[in-house]
């Protein structure tokens, strides 16, 4: 069984690109996150994208939601948004508890100001770690790398 990260998303951007992944998201609610790489005109199958979304929320300037998805957060899919809407500013926050993994890439804080000093362990989490990360999993995922049972 995968470990469960939840990761919580603020996203800002130009407004009528918040707009348009806001209805797209919203036209799309209660399906998972591959339904939305396809919408996007990507295959599922070749970007990393198992999970669902909740929480949907368009919050003044910014839009609002959260992920649960298997082994990491989904590096690939926001990549893909990044892409698709170019002005997007994606800054998010992961937690998968049963590991004690906390991720984040807010390195001002500018919406999750949680740090290690005020109790909250979160690992912050740059561009070039995230796709470490995404060849890891790969890796994993195609057997290249092996992983022992603990």
């Amino acid at each position: 069984m995968a470990n469960i990260f939840i990761t919580n998303y603020v996203i800002e951007g130009e407004k009528k690109e918040l707009d348009a992944l806001y209805e797209t998201m919203k036209k799309l609610q209660g399906q998972n996150l591959g339904q939305m790489v396809e919408s996007l005109g990507k295959n599922p199958d070749e970007v990393m994208c198992r999970g669902e979304w909740a929480d949907l929320e368009r919050q003044g300037d910014t839009l609002r939601m959260t992920f649960e998805t298997a082994w990491t957060p989904c590096y690939e899919v926001t990549n893909l948004l990044k892409v698709t809407y170019p002005s997007l500013r994606i800054y998010y926050k992961a937690e998968e508890p049963g590991c004690e993994v906390y991720l984040k890439n807010d390195a001002e804080g500018k919406y999750f100001p949680e740090t290690e000093a005020d109790g909250h362990p979160f690992d912050l989490m740059t561009e070039e770690s995230e796709q470490e990360q995404i060849r890891l999993i790969r890796a994993i995922k195609e057997g290249k790398i092996k992983l022992e049972p603990v």
